[in-house]
């Protein structure tokens, strides 16, 4: 079976070094033509924040798709010039390694400088919408207190000064006050740029050569291909003007050449001549 088809190929050899050709300057071609693309990468810290009391645990794939969220591309979009956030998007990868409170920011694009700028960007767009969230969480929970306050202050108002129940609303009032203040004066660290993007050096373009081997060994395989199939029809026809030819040349039964001969001229003057009987006249 492998002789027979290593013999198919051998025989239609133009067809598979055409094939091979063709392929490796497609290869080179599409390698000359292939564009520049660059990656940088910007790692950032995320740390736990502790509000009033209570600190909040991070989870890293939360982290990860707030990232990527329309928000903070956004922030980012603005400092880039000439950027969209669908760009953004399409560029950026998001990295956690594993067991590690880091995201790593990954940005492809064409030029080197675009890649580290659009990384960095990104990574403090992401920095400054984590400041901003837990900046507004404290503004709410400040307003939270000062409310509650304001109405136990007003109802303490409605009793006498001596009053049990008003000292009892009073030293509420204190204690949320306390907590404001403190919740106040918290500071936070929502995380650091620890490594920021630098300008690659090298492109993420594959070598020349590379493209110039996928094409070579792709136009060997099809070539192989090409000429197996173009074997097989070809001796698919020869056997068929073959059976053609010897049915034309098969010599004919006794049966047939009988009847031909009883259909030839010569046969049907035989039979018009009948033999004389006794009453026929000579």
């Amino acid at each position: 079976m492998l002789d027979d088809v290593f013999h198919s190929i051998a025989r239609r050899w133009r067809w598979l070094v055409g094939v091979t050709i063709l392929m490796t300057l497609l290869g080179l071609a599409l390698g000359l033509l292939w564009p520049d693309r660059y990656t940088a990468t910007a790692s950032v810290t995320v740390e736990s924040i502790t509000i009033g009391e209570q600190t909040q645990d991070v989870n890293m794939e939360t982290q990860r798709l707030v990232a990527r969220s329309t928000e903070v591309l956004s922030i980012a979009a603005e400092n880039v010039d000439d950027v969209s956030v669908a760009q953004l998007r399409g560029a950026l990868q998001v990295n956690v390694p594993r067991g590690s409170q880091v995201l790593e920011f990954i940005v492809t694009a064409p030029s080197a400088e675009a890649a580290a700028e659009q990384a960095n960007a990104i990574a403090e767009a992401y920095l400054e919408q984590r400041t901003a969230a837990v900046e507004e969480r404290i503004t709410e929970a400040s307003a939270t207190l000062t409310s509650t306050a304001d109405e136990l202050a007003a109802q303490a108002a409605g009793l006498a000064p001596d009053d049990p129940r008003r000292i009892s609303l009073e030293s509420q009032v204190q204690a949320l006050q306390d907590q404001r203040a403190v919740l106040i004066a918290t500071s936070f660290d929502a995380g650091a740029l620890i490594d920021p993007a630098v300008a690659p050096t090298d492109t993420d373009k594959p070598k020349l050569y590379v493209f110039v081997a996928a094409g070579f060994f792709l136009g060997l395989f099809l070539g192989a291909f090409v000429a197996l199939i173009r074997d097989r029809l070809a001796r698919r026809g020869e056997r068929a003007a073959e059976d053609v030819g010897l049915e034309r040349a098969e010599p004919r039964t006794a049966d047939d050449a009988a009847a031909v001969d009883l259909g030839s001229p010569a046969s049907a003057g035989v039979r018009d001549v009948a033999p004389a009987g006794p009453g026929s006249s000579s």
